[in-house]
């Protein structure tokens, strides 16, 4: 993967980049040339070795302005930077001699065969970069061949530079790609939020009064009431639904379930839901089964706590821990009312409500007596 796919958004880095890697050839084919100029007089063929200077400085000054230019970097560009540079080294032996080589085993081009296996990096990678080292310096190294450690340690020199500067380049990019999308999502979701709320004030207190009262109106007021129901439940999954489509980031919290936007859709006229704890994800499957235990004591309310019950929910966090408790000001239940529910096969509390808190690694207590309501007090793990 090349640096320009890691980071499409931003230019700029790659063109700092870039220019920086132009510099360092520039002051590379500066040290060629006085390094050769010091060596004139000892090479084999003077001549080649000036117009060998020359095209590695001609060069070097346009490279640094092609590859400044997005457009320019082709594969194209980079094979003719990659030939002209084998070219140089490859002359060795016959600009300098065999004899000149071994004295110092400093090729033709020196330091400046580093360049192009560097911008190569900084194109396609450190794979890249390590095989355009590995190629730059096995030519270099056949020129004069020789197990001196100077010899062959120019190779390894070359398939390391090149390597690491592609690494260095990949995790740059990939950090401030990184960065770019986080700052992308926070800004959706704060906007979000914003629209939340005001979708919560409005829109969704208008629909839940149609809900309840449309049912007064007669046949067409009772279907008002049943689309209105079900545009509220629709509107506030889609609230709830915290995903976040960043371009090239793809979706955050895919898998999660804000626990205090879950709760809030269980409020009604005979619910009231209070949040102590701010935004809350839970894994989807962990919210659902939280959800469904929620609805369960709310559906016990309805049917045994009395007419013109109130049930109130209140959420609350403590480190790790989600705390949730729901009571209501009904008529109450005994021990020996639960123990006869069970024995006729009514198992709503024990599996629907206890079993499922059970299973989501949570403590579920009931507290309850004859005419003094129900409370039910659920603590498990977030995660």
């Amino acid at each position: 993967m090349s640096s320009e796919q890691i980071l499409p958004g931003d230019p700029s880095l790659l063109r700092t980049i870039y220019r920086a890697a132009g510099w360092a050839r520039i002051a590379l084919v500066v040290h060629m040339i006085v390094v050769n100029g010091m060596r004139a007089s000892q090479v084999r063929q003077p001549g080649l070795l000036m117009l060998a200077c020359l095209v590695a400085a001609g060069w070097s000054v346009a490279a640094c302005f092609l590859n400044l230019r997005s457009r320019w970097r082709t594969r194209w560009l980079m094979l003719l930077d990659m030939a002209i540079t084998l070219a140089v080294v490859g002359s060795s032996r016959l600009v300098l001699g065999v004899d000149l080589l071994r004295e110092s085993y400093l090729g033709l081009a020196c330091y400046w065969m580093l360049a192009a296996p560097a911008v190569l990096a900084i194109w396609r990678g450190p794979l890249a970069g390590l095989i355009g080292g590995v190629l730059v310096g096995s030519v270099q190294f056949l020129q004069a061949p020789s197990l001196a450690p100077r010899a062959w340690g120019d190779v390894l020199l070359m398939a390391a530079i090149p390597t690491f500067i592609g690494l260095v380049v990949r995790q740059l990019s990939s950090a401030i790609a990184d960065r770019d999308r986080n700052l992308a999502t926070v800004a959706a979701l704060e906007e979000r939020e914003r629209l939340n709320r005001i979708v919560h004030d409005g829109v969704l207190q208008v629909l839940a009064m149609v809900a309840r009262e449309g049912a007064e109106l007669g046949p067409r007021g009772q279907l008002l009431a049943s689309l209105a129901l079900r545009q509220e439940d629709q509107l506030r999954a889609t609230l709830q639904d915290r995903r976040v489509d960043i371009q090239g980031g793809g979706f955050l919290d895919v898998n999660t379930t804000d626990v205090t936007i879950m709760l809030e859709k269980h409020q009604s006229d005979t619910v009231t839901v209070a949040t102590m704890a701010g935004q809350l994800n839970m894994a989807d499957a962990r919210a659902k089964e939280l959800d469904r235990v929620i609805s369960e004591v709310l559906a016990n309310v309805s049917k045994h706590a009395g007419p013109g019950a109130h049930a109130w929910i209140l959420l609350e966090q403590e480190g790790n821990e989600l705390i949730i408790s729901v009571r209501d000001d009904g008529v109450g239940v005994t021990q020996e009312q639960l123990d006869a529910a069970a024995a006729a096969g009514r198992l709503g509390v024990k599996e629907s409500v206890i079993g499922r808190v059970i299973d989501l690694g949570g403590t579920s207590t009931l507290t309850t007596s004859p005419g003094s309501g129900t409370e039910w007090e659920f603590r498990m793990p977030l995660e």
